[in-house]
């Protein structure tokens, strides 16, 4: 029998609190996320990690990545940039070369800097938006914890910082878990 964790007033099972941290959808990189699931989806706003999601560990980024986002700006989207990055220099670099805003210091899976993002669009409403990361404690979590779609796509590089590194074995137990869960989904669905 599944163990009960109190959370609150509300009570979840371990394995519905796992949930928390699923993305919608995982890709192995950005640039493999068709524009046909951003319209299906109905996204008109796309936030973007950037260590490791789009840019590896020197702070470069693919011709793909730039054509990806270029292909997407053309179709009315709307990208910007919500790095827990402290260096304001090295998000405002990459944001002015892709062409798109950008949010520093975001301090995810913290909603605060999705609430401040959405602000400056009134117009588009949660279920509009979309998180694209590489992390399921700082992206997808985030994005979860504020009610938008998430996508979790494979890091750039092995190279991380620490604190990332340690996470890394949790997030494989739990994405585990989520490719079973998936797996068994699609057998029903035949």
């Amino acid at each position: 029998m599944e163990k009960e964790v109190v959370i609150g007033q509300k009570t979840k099972s371990k394995k519905s609190m796992l949930k928390n941290f699923y993305p919608n959808y995982v890709f192995e990189k950005v640039e493999n996320i068709p524009y046909e699931l951003i319209s299906k989806e109905g996204i008109k706003l796309i936030l973007m990690d950037m260590d490791n999601t789009i840019i590896d560990s020197k702070g470069k980024y693919s011709k793909d990545i730039k054509k990806w986002i270029k292909f997407m700006k053309s179709k009315n989207i709307k990208l910007y940039i919500v790095s827990n990055s402290f260096s304001q220099k090295v998000v405002k670099r990459i944001a002015k070369e892709l062409g798109v805003r950008y949010f520093y210091k975001a301090s995810k899976p913290s909603t605060k800097a999705f609430k401040k993002v959405c602000l400056e669009f009134p117009d588009i409403s949660k279920d509009e938006i979309l998180m694209i990361g590489d992390q399921l404690f700082t992206d997808i979590w985030g994005g979860n914890r504020f009610n938008i779609k998430t996508i979790l796509v494979k890091r750039i590089n092995k190279k991380e910082i620490f604190v990332s590194r340690l996470k890394r074995p949790i997030e494989k137990i739990i994405l585990n878990h989520y490719y079973k869960k998936e797996e068994k989904l699609s057998k029903c669905k035949v």
